[in-house]
């Protein structure tokens, strides 16, 4: 398409000498042409943003359902085997609690004694099969260090954040690179510019020295 626009501008009406002393108002063919193509142009536009939104949700919604079907595999091993997996991967004990929603002592329970209910030998798999998916997808080496790297560096938001409180679909958009990072973060707290606003700003000294001083008001 950008090469049919092209070749319609270098085919309309050229200026001629006295053209480019006497100023003149654009010809109806050319006019027309820039018409037609605007209107093309944006209706390619609209048709490409439709197809983006749904070939989005179609992905977002294929990863979780793969995500899903991980779990169930993963939920056949004892939890005992999915804790130690998990510690083996480089995850804290604390942020393993965190993320399935217990505590640390019940952690340490589940590792000498069992007892694990259903709905946590679930969330267990379900964390153990997140770490598969973006490990094999999307080639993220040392997986507990990533999910303990903030979203950005401008808000201490991180991948623990979003699993601990039931966005795992959010976890696997970051992974993926798709989608934008203030996007993710509105997802997960549409408030988080308001919340974690700074009073202070990062600028360039002019030699070239990064500082920090107040915003003005």
């Amino acid at each position: 398409m950008t090469g049919d626009i092209q070749l319609a501008l270098r085919t309309s009406t050229a200026p001629t000498a006295n053209s480019l002393v006497e100023p003149h108002e654009p010809t109806a063919t050319s006019s027309n042409q820039l018409s037609d193509l605007t209107e093309t142009a944006g209706s390619l536009r609209s048709r490409a943003q439709h197809v983006y939104e749904n070939t989005s949700e179609f992905h977002k919604e294929l990863l979780f359902q793969h995500w899903q079907q991980r779990t169930n595999d993963r939920g056949k091993q004892a939890p005992a085997a999915l804790l130690e997996e998990l510690s083996d991967l480089g995850f804290s004990w604390r942020d393993i609690a965190r993320m399935v929603g217990v505590s640390v002592p019940a952690i340490q329970k589940w590792r000498r004694a069992g007892g694990v209910s259903g709905e946590n030998r679930r969330h267990l798999a379900s964390l153990l099969a997140l770490c598969d998916q973006i490990t094999e997808h999307y080639l993220i080496q040392e997986v507990a260090s990533w999910f303990e790297m903030p979203l950005t560096a401008h808000v201490p938001v991180t991948p623990i954040d979003l699993f601990a409180e039931n966005r795992p679909d959010l976890v696997l958009d970051h992974a993926s690179g798709h989608s934008d990072v203030e996007d993710l973060l509105t997802a997960h707290d549409p408030e988080w510019r308001e919340r974690y606003r700074s009073d202070f700003e990062v600028y360039l000294e002019a030699d070239g020295a990064m500082s920090i001083r107040p915003r003005e008001a």
